[in-house]
């Protein structure tokens, strides 16, 4: 769960009178599940469910996932039963004969109980992984920190900055992992501006871009917002420039938003086929639908919005809604792109009473041509 009642309250406002204002492109693109890969991972004991999905394929033979919120516990009778949730945990991918295996990782407290595996290093709140990126044999990965907050039961949260993860041994068990935390200073969460980096990374000619958003008040639209380094030089805070609108400023004050209607996760790429960029993200909190746009540069300007794909889970019940749509770049095709995305509940007990949600999901979709 990352958004608050208050955005519930307003999507659902918005679905009713329908002024989504998505435009519907069928002829440009066609979507259907990709049953092969969500079946690799789905599990019955031990790890049965997160969000988030973010991977870093670290080599032919090895792909990283970074799971949010999740579920540990067992699948019976398509329930989970004796569930225990953590803040996240890490997916090891391995590809050897044509066969693909993931051995899932988390953590566990003093007392031998299961606990998140990416902790924050002086103790006081919680991370969930966003975008990571593979520089040279060490990986790097953005981290939201996460606080308790006043608000309703499964709400209560706030986001209390950026801390940038250096990994230098991400071929070893997650759970011997060498990690350097570093506090990314790019961040605002005032009363004034709420800004955070780390939602999408894309590597194009010499730089690395790092995607982002400013959260208005009430977080209802999310607002793009983009910054660059040298490839290599994420954790290089003082190599950052920021697209202010018209050209690149070393002040992170003057990030301006390239456009409205984002989510706090995103993806942006290449596609080959395209041959343009492609921002991929879904189109509103509670929205069942997958949009897409283009561009000839990582900036923009960005293409109208098209429907990509509509989550079918959306039609199994009022209480159940889809998000963190992005591309899987790794697992794309020239003309056709992997898209993951989570599929929950409203309440705890309506993920815990219906195990086909909660799951990483993923759907392909062919591209004959995108405006």
């Amino acid at each position: 769960m990352k958004v608050s009642m208050a955005t519930i309250c307003f999507w659902m406002i918005m679905m009713i009178s329908g002024q989504d204002g998505l435009k519907t492109n069928s002829p440009f693109a066609r979507s259907e599940p990709a049953k092969d890969i969500s079946d690799v991972f789905k599990s019955s004991k031990g790890w049965i469910g997160a969000d988030g999905n973010y991977s870093v394929k670290i080599s032919d033979e090895k792909t990283l996932w970074f799971y949010s919120d999740t579920w540990l516990g067992d699948v019976e009778n398509n329930k989970r039963k004796n569930p225990v949730l953590i803040n996240n945990s890490v997916g090891v991918q391995e590809f050897k004969d044509g066969k693909s295996t993931v051995q899932y990782h988390w953590g566990k407290t003093v007392e031998g109980k299961p606990s998140a595996l990416l902790v924050p290093k002086d103790g006081k709140g919680w991370f969930w992984p966003f975008a990571g990126i593979m520089q040279g044999e060490k990986l790097v990965l953005f981290l939201f920190l996460m606080e308790k907050a006043d608000g309703p039961s499964g709400f209560a949260f706030k986001n209390a900055g950026v801390v940038l993860a250096e990994i230098d041994n991400p071929n070893d068990p997650p759970n011997s992992w060498h990690i350097k935390q570093n506090k990314v200073p790019h961040v605002s969460i005032g009363e004034k501006r709420k800004v955070l980096f780390g939602s999408a990374i894309c590597v194009a000619k010499d730089f690395t871009y790092i995607y982002g958003y400013e959260e208005n008040k009430g977080g209802f639209y999310k607002k793009m917002l983009l910054a660059r380094c040298s490839n290599n030089q994420v954790a290089k805070f003082s190599d950052w420039e920021f697209y202010d609108g018209s050209g690149w400023s070393k002040n992170f004050e003057d990030a301006k938003p390239m456009m409205e209607g984002v989510a706090s996760e995103y993806s942006v790429n290449y596609v080959p086929g395209l041959k343009k960029f492609l921002l991929v993200y879904h189109d509103a909190f509670l929205s069942p639908d997958i949009v897409g746009r283009t561009s000839l540069n990582p900036w923009g300007p960005w293409s109208e919005k098209i429907k990509l794909h509509t989550c079918e889970e959306k039609s199994w019940s009022n209480e159940v809604f889809c998000y963190s749509g992005k591309v899987q770049p790794w697992l794309s095709k020239e003309n056709e792109i992997i898209i993951s995305y989570a599929a929950n509940a409203k309440s705890l007990a309506g993920v815990i009473n219906d195990a086909r949600l909660y799951w990483p999901t993923f759907i392909r979709v062919k591209i004959n041509h995108l405006p």
